[in-house]
C-alpha cells in the first residue's frame, strides 16, 4: 500500500480537467467523510505488492476518474458535444474493461471491476440500445454514431449517473480489486455488529477462490 501510494504521489497522475482533480473545503471534507467510513465498512486485508498488482490498481484509478469525468460530461456538457462526450465515455468504459479482463486471466481470478460494469450495463441495456448504443456478446460498448437516422443524440442518463457512482467507488478503493486475502474482519470490536462468520458480504471470501 505504501508503495503504491508513493508511486501515485511522484506523479502518476489521470488525464482529468482541474475541475475533477481540485477540491474546495466542503469537498475534501465529504471526500475525507468517506474514506473514514469506507476504511471502517471493509476488512483489513494482505495485498501482494507485486509490480503488476501495483499498476493494475493504479490503472483502474486512473481510469475510473477518467471515465467519470467523461459520464458528467454525457450528462452535463453541451449539446453540440453529446455524440463526442459519448464517444469518449464508451472508449474509456471499454478501456477498463478490457484491462480487468485481462488482469482476471494473468491471475485466474474473475474480472473485477469487470464484472460489475457488465451488470451495470445489463441493467441498462435497454436505455443504452435507445440511445443508439451496440452492446456485444462480451458487455462491450460502440457508441451511437451521428446520421441522418441520429440527429441528435439521446443521452442515456440513469446509466451514466449511475456510472458516476460505480466509478467513485472504484477510484476511492482501487485496492479492493487486487488479489489480497482477509485476515480482519470490520467491526468485531462492536458487539452490535455481530461475529465475523455470521451470513454476511464478507462470507464468500472464506472460499479460497475469492481470497
Amino acid at each position: 500500500m505504501v508503495a503504491t501510494y508513493n508511486l501515485y504521489l511522484g506523479g502518476y497522475l489521470p488525464n482529468v480537467s482541474p475541475r475533477s482533480n481540485v477540491h474546495n473545503r466542503r469537498e475534501l471534507k465529504t471526500k475525507y467523510k468517506s474514506i473514514v467510513s469506507l476504511n471502517n465498512a471493509i476488512p483489513l486485508a494482505m495485498v501482494r505488492l507485486s509490480n503488476s498488482t501495483q499498476a493494475y490498481a493504479l490503472n483502474v484509478k486512473e481510469i475510473s476518474m477518467e471515465l467519470k469525468e467523461s459520464a458528467e460530461d454525457v450528462l452535463h456538457g453541451r449539446s453540440e458535444d453529446a455524440s463526442d462526450n459519448m464517444d469518449r465515455m464508451a472508449g474509456l468504459f471499454n478501456r477498463l474493461l478490457r484491462r480487468s479482463d485481462n488482469y482476471g486471466e494473468e491471475n485466474g481470478r474473475p474480472s473485477r471491476p469487470g464484472g460489475e460494469l457488465r451488470i451495470l450495463v445489463d441493467r441498462n441495456a435497454g436505455e443504452l440500445l435507445e440511445a443508439g448504443f451496440q452492446i456485444d456478446e462480451k458487455g462491450f460498448l460502440t457508441a451511437p454514431a451521428e446520421s441522418d437516422d441520429h440527429p441528435g443524440a439521446h443521452i442515456p442518463e440513469k446509466f451514466a449517473s449511475q456510472l458516476i457512482d460505480k466509478c467513485e467507488e472504484m477510484s476511492m478503493n482501487p485496492m479492493e480489486y487486487v488479489e489480497q486475502k482477509v485476515y480482519s474482519y470490520a467491526h468485531l470490536h462492536q458487539s452490535t455488529i455481530g461475529t465475523a462468520y455470521e451470513t454476511s458480504m464478507f462470507t464468500g471470501m472464506l472460499f479460497n477462490s475469492y481470497c
